[in-house]
C-alpha cells in the first residue's frame, strides 16, 4: 500500500507518560502500522508480518520530543527511537517536523541561526534541511536537529538516510501545507491558537500567570508575549505567541525538570480530565471520513459540535483561520478543497467548519500517546491519505500491551500519579480547582 500522506502528533518523547518513550509502545505502533497499511507480501525478516509500504510525505506534528519534561539526552535517545521505528515500518520518502509549543524552543534555536533577515515563519512548504538524504548543509541552524532526530552523523538513524533511499528532511512554522490529488492539507500543531494560554488578552495572562505561579509555586519569569487580537499575518501571531510558549514550556535542556514544569503538566493532565473518558479500544482501526466523518462513540470527538470538549476549532476559527489562509493564498496553494489537521489537545476527532459558498473545511485532531490515568486510554490516532485521496484516521490500542507482569497503560499512568504525590495537599488543591476553572472557560 502506499500512503500520499501520514500525520502523528503530541508523542511527548522523553516523558514518562508517554506510550511511545516505551519500547513496548513502539512496537505496537510498529505492529499497528504494518497491520493497517503494510504490503500483503510477507516481511522476510518478521514471519506472519506484512512488509513495508510506502509514505510519500510523514508530518510529525508538534510535541514530539517533550523539551520541557525531558532531558537533551532522553529526548535525542527516544525521538531517534520513533525516527528509526518509523523508517523500520514504512519506506518514507519525505518527512517533515512541525514544532508544538513543548518544543517550541527547538524552532527559537533553530531560527535565531538562521541567516539574518530571515522571517519569524516558514512558508507553506517549510524549508528543507536534507534533500535526497544529504544535508543541505551541517551549519549551527541544521547540525542539532540532524543530531535529535538522526543522530547525526555518527548514529544507526543516519546511516540509515543514505543517497540512494533519496529521503527529503524539512522543518515548518507554524504549519506545513501539500496537496494531495486536488486537495489542500495544512497541518499545524495548534500552539497559535490555544484555547486558555495563547487567546487571552495579554492582562489576562499576567493575571493567570500571577495567580498560578506566584501565589502557589513559586517564583518564574514568564514572558505573557503579545496579544493575537492585534495580529493580521501569520508572522505577527508567531510574535505574540513565541514568548509565551518558550517561557511557560521552556528547554529543561541537561538539568532535571523544574518542579514548576512538572506541576504544569500536572494541571494541563487535570485539566483533560475534566473533559470526558474514552473508551478502551479492542482492535486497532482505520475510520474513513466517506464513511463515518461524525462522532464515533467513545473514540472519536465531534469536534464541531456545541457539545465538544474543548474551545479549539472555536479559537481556531477566530485566531488562526483567516490569517492561514492569507498565507496559502499568498504562496498559490488553492483552498477550494481544504482539510485542516492539528494536535495539541489530546482528544482526537474530527467535525466539518462552514463556509459561504464553498466546500466546509474538513478538520481531524490526532490525539495524543500522554497518559492521564490507567482507566483513560489516549486518543491514539494517526491521520492518513491513501493512493486514492481517501481520508481515514488510525486508532491505535495499546490496552493489551504488557510490560512484564504489568500493562503499559498502568505504568505510564503511575509516573504520572508518582509526580501528583510529590506535591503538597494544598498545592493539589490548587491545581485541581484551577483545573476545574480552566476546562470551563469559554474562547474570549
Amino acid at each position: 500500500m502506499r500512503l500520499k500522506l501520514l500525520a502523528i502528533s503530541d508523542t511527548h518523547l522523553g516523558e514518562d507518560t508517554s506510550i511511545l518513550t516505551f519500547p513496548h509502545g513502539r512496537q505496537a505502533l510498529w505492529r499497528a502500522l504494518r497491520d493497517s497499511f503494510g504490503e500483503d507480501k510477507e516481511d522476510p525478516k518478521n514471519p506472519g508480518i506484512k512488509g513495508q509500504f510506502v509514505v510519500d510525505e510523514l508530518v510529525l506534528m508538534g510535541d514530539i520530543p517533550d523539551r520541557t519534561l525531558s532531558s537533551t539526552s532522553e529526548v535525542i535517545t527516544h525521538t531517534t527511537a520513533l525516527a528509526d521505528m518509523l523508517g523500520s515500518a514504512a519506506r518514507v520518502k519525505k518527512a517533515v517536523y512541525v514544532p508544538g509549543n513543548h518544543d517550541h524552543t527547538i524552532w527559537t534555536a533553530y531560527a535565531e541561526r538562521r541567516p539574518p533577515g530571515s522571517p519569524s515563519i516558514t512558508s507553506p512548504a517549510g524549508e528543507a534541511l536534507v534533500k535526497g538524504g544529504t544535508p543541505v548543509n551541517t551549519g549551527d541552524a541544521v547540525r542539532p536537529l540532524l543530531e535529535l532526530f538522526f543522530s547525526y552523523p555518527g548514529g544507526s538513524g543516519w546511516r540509515a538516510v543514505t543517497p540512494d533511499r533519496g529521503l527529503d528532511f524539512a522543518i515548518a512554522n507554524p504549519l506545513y501545507a501539500t496537496s494531495v490529488n486536488g486537495r489542500t492539507y495544512v497541518l499545524a500543531h495548534g500552539t497559535h491558537f490555544r484555547t486558555l494560554e495563547v487567546t487571552r488578552p495579554v492582562w489576562v495572562k499576567r493575571l493567570l500567570t500571577r495567580l498560578r505561579v506566584d501565589r502557589f509555586f513559586g517564583k518564574i519569569r514568564v514572558n505573557p508575549g503579545g496579544d493575537v487580537r492585534a495580529a493580521s499575518t501569520l508572522d505577527e501571531l508567531e510574535a505574540a505567541v513565541a514568548p509565551l510558549a518558550d517561557t511557560l514550556w521552556p528547554s529543561a535542556d541537561n538539568d532535571p525538570t523544574p518542579f514548576l514544569d512538572q506541576t504544569w503538566a500536572r494541571l494541563t493532565a487535570e485539566r483533560r480530565r475534566y473533559k470526558h473518558r474514552r473508551a478502551s479500544p479492542e482492535l486497532n482501526a482505520k475510520l474513513f471520513w466517506d464513511e463515518h466523518h461524525g462522532p464515533v462513540p467513545g473514540r472519536m470527538v465531534h469536534l464541531t459540535s456545541p457539545q465538544a470538549p474543548h474551545g479549539s476549532v472555536s479559537a481556531w476559527r477566530r485566531f488562526f483561520l483567516p490569517e492561514m489562509l492569507d498565507h496559502l493564498h499568498e504562496s498559490g496553494f488553492c483552498t477550494d478543497h481544504l482539510t485542516f489537521v492539528y494536535g495539541d489537545t489530546h482528544s482526537g476527532g474530527w467535525g466539518e467548519e462552514p463556509r459561504d459558498g464553498g466546500e466546509p473545511i474538513r478538520l481531524y485532531n490526532t490525539g495524543a500517546w500522554a497518559v492521564d490515568d490507567a482507566l483513560d486510554h489516549p486518543p491514539c490516532h494517526l491521520f492518513a491519505v491513501l493512493e486514492d485521496g481517501r481520508e481515514c484516521m488510525l486508532d491505535v490500542t495499546v490496552r493489551d500491551v504488557q510490560v512484564g507482569q504489568e500493562g503499559l497503560l498502568a505504568l505510564a499512568a503511575r509516573a504520572l500519579e508518582h509526580r501528583r504525590q510529590g506535591i503538597g495537599l494544598g498545592r493539589r488543591a490548587a491545581i485541581a480547582l484551577i483545573a476545574w476553572v480552566s476546562s470551563k472557560f469559554p474562547v474570549a
